[in-house]
């Protein structure tokens, strides 16, 4: 990095070289990010093309670091720079496969300007944070740390090549001792700066670029807290439209689906889940992708319980109260092996409680970097998570009143009541079965509402009452035979003709035992009395399966259905006229 002493024969032609640049034709740059509220990216690629251009150098800006944790560095460099960076750390043929080094494409406004990130800062960039907030000239490399109180926003590196002839001039009296170490090779001493290399630098400009730092200091402190400000008014709109979701009219498993799709949106997060913890396999409730993202679906919502136990346990045991993974560690482990199958690079888990009780969590994701987050971001993601909580308990105590409200409203319309009961027993048919599952099935409350149970009632010998006396005296049954399950039934209790002469009766709050209990109470009260019909009395029975819904087993309610179908069919192996539990 050092540079011989020459001699020149024209002073002029170096004066003319070595122009005072002005600080001044900069700060329109700096004064104009801040009013237009630029990124404080696209400051630094602004600051540094024009540095590059006034002052003739080759330039890198170093920033990204922190003074306790040394990973995450960002150089901005022009490309000659850039390539001297990459012959430096490795001679290896391209930055790309430089370890820890990745360069970005240009930017899309074509600034000449390139990215690369280090995974470690180099020892000399170390070694600066803890030396004078000086300049620092060294051969013909010129280091500028830029401050902010005692913290290290970022250093320039400039690098100027004197011209083939020079003239004694008089040696700069420079103001900083040289830093004796090579900042690109500490195992290669560097020289003191000879005569010459000094005169490649002089004060005046020294200064000039002194003051550009501290102006993009103060210009990236106030795009910092403007950026803040925008994101706490973000958040506190977002927590806003949470509370209106939670006052709306939309039942409970919309209300969670838009929470997880509010919370990735507002977070700018590649995917939001919402994940159910407690069973065996773990259920996703709820999961929102970025629409303008492409990655791989999530086709599977059941995962097995032991991918998360370690974590269950952390959060359970309150080891933790929110979890961020990196996924490009090597580390094996199931969940990040998991997280791997489905390519993300980098995770948020918030546990998420239910009345004081251990539900799940709630996974930011991102696909493509690791996303940092703020305190007040996480402060924000707990809160929502608590609202998300609130949701779900509401999911588990409203959602079939919620669904009788709609179920009245319907019966209400005169024009809906063709779409809703059975044209021939009254009772509500099976399309209305179909959307009641449906709603027993949502994902927000699948697993927190209390255990239902479903009863399956198949008329005996049905085929052979309709092979001898008709279809008419068919229908007469089956209508008399629903009119007995009503009335055997509670207020409010749901019974639907099934098809043919099969029925289904859906008990909310209702254990096995008392579903039995229910199943033989409406087969005695076919049994005990004979139908009366067009030709005259006809003894009837029925055949009863019950089963109560398993969350941990059914993947939905019609699971459940099928299960109470199969103990029907046993009834009647066993030769009809009862009840079976399964």
């Amino acid at each position: 990095m050092g540079a011989a002493t020459v001699q020149v024969s024209d002073p002029q032609m170096l004066q003319s070289r070595f122009r005072q640049p002005n600080w001044k034709s900069i700060y329109p740059l700096v004064e104009a990010a801040v009013i237009n509220l630029a990124s404080a990216n696209s400051l630094l690629q602004q600051i540094v093309e024009a540095i590059a251009a006034e002052y003739q150098v080759e330039c890198l800006l170093w920033t990204g670091f922190d003074p306790e944790v040394a990973e995450g560095i960002q150089v901005y460099g022009t490309a000659r720079a850039l390539q001297s960076l990459k012959q430096e750390l490795s001679l290896i043929p391209t930055l790309a496969e430089t370890p820890g080094l990745i360069l970005t494409a240009p930017p899309a406004q074509e600034s000449k300007i390139q990215i690369c990130y280090l995974s470690k800062s180099p020892q000399w960039l170390l070694d600066q944070q803890h030396l004078s907030h000086a300049a620092r000239l060294f051969g013909e490399t010129l280091i500028v740390p830029a401050w902010n109180g005692d913290r290290l926003r970022f250093v320039l590196q400039l690098q100027r090549h004197l011209p083939q002839a020079a003239t004694h001039l008089p040696a700069l009296e420079t103001r900083r001792k040289p830093f004796l170490r090579s900042y690109f090779n500490p195992k290669v001493p560097t020289p003191q700066p000879t005569v010459a290399a000094a005169q490649a630098w002089m004060v005046e400009e020294v200064e000039t670029l002194e003051v550009i730092c501290s102006q993009v200091v103060l210009a990236l402190n106030a795009l910092h807290w403007r950026e803040r400000l925008e994101q706490s008014r973000q958040q506190a709109a977002l927590v806003g439209r949470i509370v209106r979701l939670l006052n709306s009219s939309l039942n409970p498993n919309e209300i969670v689906e838009c929470i997880v799709a509010e919370l990735g949106q507002g977070l700018n997060s590649d995917r939001c889940i919402l994940v159910d913890l407690r069973g065996d396999p773990v259920h996703i409730l709820a999961a929102w992708d970025h629409p303008e993202r492409c990655f791989q679906p999530l086709e599977n919502r059941h995962i097995a319980r032991d991918l998360w136990q370690d974590t269950v346990e952390m959060f359970l045991q309150g080891a933790a109260s929110y979890l961020e993974l990196e996924l490009s560690q090597q580390e094996s482990d199931p969940l990040l092996n998991w997280l791997r199958e489905i390519q993300a690079f980098a995770a948020l888990i918030v546990p998420l409680f239910v009345q004081d009780e251990f539900f799940g969590a709630v996974l930011l994701l991102s696909y493509e970097k690791e996303r940092v987050y703020e305190l007040d971001e996480l402060q924000t993601i707990r809160q929502v998570a608590d609202q998300a909580a609130v949701a779900l308990t509401n999911a588990q105590h409203y959602q079939s009143l919620w669904f009788k409200q709609e179920t009245l409203r319907l019966q209400n319309n005169s024009l809906q009541l063709e779409v809703i009961h059975d044209e021939l027993t009254q009772l509500l048919n099976r399309r209305s079965l179909e959307r009641e599952l449906a709603q027993l099935s949502a994902p927000a409350q699948w697993n927190l509402q209390p255990p239902f149970s479903v009863i399956v009632c198949d008329i005996d010998y049905f085929k052979l009452i309709n092979d001898s006396y008709g279809h008419l005296v068919g229908d007469e049954v089956l209508y008399s035979l629903a009119q007995r399950l009503q009335k055997q039934l509670r207020f409010g209790t749901s019974a639907y003709r099934y098809g043919g002469e099969e029925f289904v009766i859906l008990l909310m709050d209702v254990t096995l035992d008392r579903a039995f209990e229910v199943a033989e109470r409406l087969r005695l009260a076919i049994r005990s009395t004979a139908f009366e019909t067009t030709i005259g009395p006809l003894e009837i029975s029925a055949s009863f399966g019950v089963a109560q819904q398993d969350p941990t087993s059914d993947q939905d309610a019609w699971d459940t259905v099928q299960r109470a179908d199969r103990a029907l069919y046993e009834a009647k192996r066993q030769g009809r006229d009862r009840a079976i539990v399964l």
